[in-house]
């Protein structure tokens, strides 16, 4: 399975419900490129993250999981532009983000060379 397919093989994990906000996206500091940093620097890099949100609506923490829910990463759903988002994404040096319009999920290149 190609890493583009993993991504598209994602569930979202939340002890919420999904905001009523018409747009949002799904960002993670997390394994910059795929690569694991271990838990104590991908928290550091989560908190980092957050500390850059001080004008968006924030919800999370969420959990985006493989469907046995072996492998997870903290997320957070973020009502922000999508230009903003990709942009907030790149920083943290993440491959893709998961954006939400009206109900759909998409799959969104940000580094990912090569995507759809």
């Amino acid at each position: 399975m190609t890493l583009w397919e993993n991504y598209r093989n994602v569930c979202f994990i939340a002890p919420f419900a999904p905001p009523p906000w018409p747009a949002y996206a799904i960002v993670t500091a997390w394994n910059p490129a795929s690569r694991w940093l271990g838990m104590r620097r991908n928290a550091r890099r989560q908190r980092a993250l957050s500390r850059q949100l001080a004008d968006a609506l924030v919800m999370g923490p969420v959990w985006g999981s493989d469907p046995d829910e072996r492998w997870q990463e903290a997320s957070l759903l973020l009502r922000l532009p999508r230009a903003e988002a990709i942009r907030l994404a790149a920083r943290f040096g993440q491959n893709a983000l998961y954006w939400v319009e009206e109900g759909e999920l998409w799959l969104v290149p940000v580094l990912l060379k090569g995507a759809p």
